[in-house]
């Protein structure tokens, strides 16, 4: 007898996700991590109108070496503006982490997000590093937000690099 209970709700995603969106036209205003009327960013999974999601994996991929651009990730209630809606209301958003390449990355060269730690499995190929274990570790999108990106920088970076998500919807 199966429940939900016995912590697999996780691995009974509907639909695969895999998404992968450039960064190159995305900026953060100076000073700040919040996301304001200056912030531009890519809409990287929406769940605002469907059940949630759960993401495996968030990862960067190097496009021009040496390129050190930290990106910022944030959710929102909003998957069409990140930030302020046109007519001054604010929409529901947040910042939830900032990762980059360290200096010297090559082209190709990937860097992972590091998950928070989540108490039900997400499906995990690989090596434990150490006593981590990747199968306990993701994100839960619920239903109702939007995951975005954008590079912090307050003019667009023309090298930033790619950003890919994968996972599952409810």
């Amino acid at each position: 007898m199966a429940s939900t209970s016995t912590n697999k709700a996780p691995l009974l995603e509907d639909r695969p996700l895999l998404e992968i969106c450039r960064l190159d036209g995305t900026s953060t205003p100076a000073g700040s991590v919040d996301p304001g009327t200056g912030t531009s960013g890519t809409l990287l999974v929406d769940c605002t109108s469907n059940d949630g999601a759960v993401l495996h994996d968030i990862w960067l991929i190097q496009r021009k070496a040496g390129d050190t651009s930290p990106v910022n990730l944030y959710l929102s209630s909003s998957a069409t503006v990140l930030g302020t809606i046109t007519t001054g209301q604010q929409v529901e958003s947040w910042f939830l982490g900032q990762f980059g390449f360290p200096v010297g990355g090559d082209p190709g060269s990937t860097l992972s997000f590091a998950m928070p730690r989540i108490l039900a499995p997400v499906p995990h190929a690989g090596a434990n590093v150490g006593s981590e274990i990747p199968q306990f570790r993701g994100l839960l999108l619920r239903k109702g937000l939007a995951l975005w990106a954008s590079v912090n920088s307050a003019t667009p970076v023309a090298n930033a690099p790619l950003i890919a998500v994968q996972g599952g919807f409810f």
